[in-house]
This record gives structure tokens, sequence and C-alpha cells, in this order.
């Protein structure tokens, strides 16, 4: 495997968790309620870690790594554990789905990803097990997480508000890790491991492939990315560290009320910059039906008869009752569509974006046979993003926070004995 393919590799996959060693006499370094795991489980996550990052091997390197790969080791028992109450059961379906989508984003063949885990020496149960831990995760924030969060019209509105009042400034697109801190005398040990990542970054080590084995929160599958965000989307303490960074540098450990956070700033641009191509548009659409092979005559015919209702046409609902009365005709609404995606179409990609509200534009040719559009509303277009897409960030950011809490609340009734790596 090439290395540039081994890091898009690194980039799609979060860290591998050890298959739960069962062989006699290997030593226990922590259990979790009634899961042990041992120091072979914990020497595997570590040397795969290692490779995947491209730090240099060491026994230095293998110390600092362990207390943070133990950590993660120790959530995602915890996460297939709660599965399991909840009777939320992995699949070999979905396991494999999961291995091919890998291989497919990786640009591997059928069944290379096992062969690549080999190369390194990893077992491929491991990776079972480890992925066994993001699917069963997935599903308790959505049977569990995700009925306890709402967002609010009045959310998207606030959210509006400030976005305007930030039109000309610059957004940032950064990645962050993130270790927690779940109670108050945890602290110092969040700190240490944050300082120990921090180290592991100064050596060379690309950001998105230590989030994904290091960071806590909901963004390490992706490398810790959080997005483009604007001044004064995050907590105050992270907000300004996000002004000072430069471009594709890292900072120093943040604390907020949540954890430590190290930042990255991936790029910078001006926000809410017109994007014309990116113009939603509400559509009513009535099409008169037509066989591929149509005849000039008939597709003359059909196009009369289209023009002919476009002139009584005076709204978007004015083509539902046309249709009804059009033979053959059918009508539908398309919502969203973005204009850049009309674009297979020049007459639909010039003539709509025109319209105002309640016009008219057509007839089109289509596969489907000749179509009339009207519009009833658009969004976008000014760089600003739509209530829909507004309502989805707050959604997110609100799961991972109720994600977090739902882990502390995990942590705090298990019982956990951790021994010394």
């Amino acid at each position: 495997m090439s290395a540039s393919l081994l890091r898009t590799f690194v980039a799609l996959m979060v860290v591998l968790l050890p298959l739960a060693a069962s062989a006699q006499g290997l030593r226990v370094v922590a259990r979790v309620n009634d899961d042990a795991i041992t120091d072979f489980d914990l020497s595997q996550r570590v040397i795969f870690a290692i490779r995947t990052t491209g730090l240099a091997d060491s026994p230095d390197i293998r110390q600092r790594m362990a207390p943070q790969i133990l950590r993660q080791m120790i959530d995602e028992k915890l996460q297939i554990q709660d599965a399991k109450r909840l009777g939320l059961k992995t699949s070999p379906a979905e396991l494999d789905q999961r291995f091919t989508d890998i291989e497919r984003a990786a640009g591997m063949g059928r069944g290379q990803f096992r062969q690549y885990l080999q190369s390194v020496g990893v077992p491929f149960e491991i990776a079972t097990q480890q992925i066994d831990a993001q699917i069963s995760w997935a599903k308790i924030v959505r049977r569990r997480v995700r009925p306890q969060v709402d967002v609010s019209e009045g959310e998207i509105d606030d959210a509006l508000n400030r976005m305007r009042s930030n039109v000309g400034k610059t957004e940032a697109r950064v990645a962050e890790i993130f270790v927690p801190v779940d109670r108050p005398e945890l602290a110092d040990e969040a700190k240490r491991s944050a300082d120990r990542i921090i180290a592991q970054l100064r050596t060379g080590a690309p950001f998105a492939a230590v989030a994904q084995q290091f960071s806590q929160g909901a963004t390490a599958q992706s490398g810790g990315e959080l997005g483009w965000i604007l001044p004064g989307t995050l907590d105050p303490a992270l907000d300004a560290a996000v002004d000072k960074l430069p471009v594709r540098q890292f900072s120093e450990p943040i604390r907020s009320p949540a954890g430590y956070h190290i930042l990255f700033v991936v790029d910078r641009r001006q926000f809410a910059t017109a994007r014309p191509d990116d113009i939603r548009l509400n559509l009513v659409q009535m099409t008169l039906p037509l066989p591929p092979d149509a005849s000039a005559e008939e597709t003359s015919r059909a196009t009369t008869i289209a023009q002919k209702t476009m002139s009584s046409v005076r709204g978007c609902r004015d083509l539902f009752a046309l249709a009804q009365q059009t033979k053959g005709a059918t009508a539908g609404d398309l919502q969203g569509v973005r204009v850049g995606d009309l674009a297979a179409n020049r007459q639909m990609y010039e003539e709509l974006p025109r319209l105002n509200p309640g016009g008219t534009a057509g007839p089109f040719r289509v596969a489907e046979g000749v179509q009339i559009v009207a519009l009833c509303g658009k969004v976008g277009g000014d760089g600003m993003p739509t209530r829909d897409s507004i309502s989805q960030q707050i959604l997110i950011q609100k799961l991972e926070a109720a994600g977090r809490r739902y882990m502390r609340d995990l942590r705090r009734q298990a019982t956990i004995d951790v021994k010394q790596p």
C-alpha cells in the first residue's frame, strides 16, 4: 500500500481497538465492569497507533501513548456493553457493509482491508471489535440521545442573526482533539493526556490521524473536523485561540467547561461570499409524458399544450389543478433544488434562477417528456446557509454535548479498575 493511500485510509478510519485476548497468563491492565483489557490488547493498539500516525517507534513513545489509548478502549468497552443492555446488536451485514465502505473510500479492492491489517501485524478481529463499537455507539445515540434533543425556530433565528452580523468577516475551518474532564479531580490527568498529545503532534504526526487515535469527541472519526466556524460560535476561550492561530498550526491545550481542546486551523475564507450556484429553489413541476423515441410531431403537440397551460398559471398551486385537467399530466413538488445541480439542463440552469416567486418557465424537454416549472421561492445565494442547514448544524452540536453527557454517566455508573499500563 502506498504512503498516500495509507494516509487516506487513516483519515477515514478511527483507530482500531484490540481484540479482547483470551489467552491464559496475560496481565489485566483494566477491568470495565465484567470485561478485561489485557496488556496484550493495549500493546497491539499502541503498535497500530504508532504505525498509522507515522511516529518513530520507541519504548518512550509507547509508554506515553498507552494512557490515552487505554482511556479510549475503556470508553468503547462501555459503549458495546450499553448497546448489549439495550438490545442493540450489530449484525454481520452491518459489519460487512462498513468494511466495504472502508475499502471503497480508501481505493482498495474487496478483501484488501484484511490484507492491509495483516501486513502491519494487526489481527482482523481487532477491526471487527472497533467497528462494532462505532456502530453500537451510533445506535445508542439514535435510541437514547436523539429523542431528547430538539432545535427550535427561535434557535435558528438567533443563529441567523449572529451569522448576518458576521457577513464579510473571516471564518475558519477548524479541527479539534478533545479530552473530556468528567470530574474536577480528573482535570490534572486530562491535562497530562493533552500534553502528551501535543508532544506527538510536535514530532510531525498528522493532526487528523492523532485526532482519530485520541480525540474523545464526536468528530474523531472525521479526523476532528468541526467544519467552518464563525467568530463567536465556540466557547470564548476556544474562539480567541482560533482567531490567533495561523493556518495549518495547532494550539496548546485549551480548557473549557467540558475538558481540554487542541485546535487546528485548516483554512480561512471570507464568510457569506455570494455563491449563485448555491441558491436553493422550491419548485412545482408539471410533466406531459413522452416516450424517449417520441416523434417531432408528438413533441410539438405536447409543447403546444404546455405553452397554453403556462398562460393560465398564476402561482405554484395552479400547476396541480391544471395537471388534473390535462390528460396524462402529472405534477409534483421539488424542494431545495440547488441551482448548480441544474447545469446538465442548460435552459433550466439559465431560466429558473431569474424567475420571481410565482413565475413559470419552460416548456423544457426532459427525459420524461415536456415540463413546465413554477418557482415558489428561493433561499441562499448570498452565502448565507438555509434554515434547514442551520438547524442541522445546531442539532449536531447539541447531539455532541448530549453524547458527552451520556458517556460521562456511563463512566460514573461503571465499575472501572485501571492498573498501571
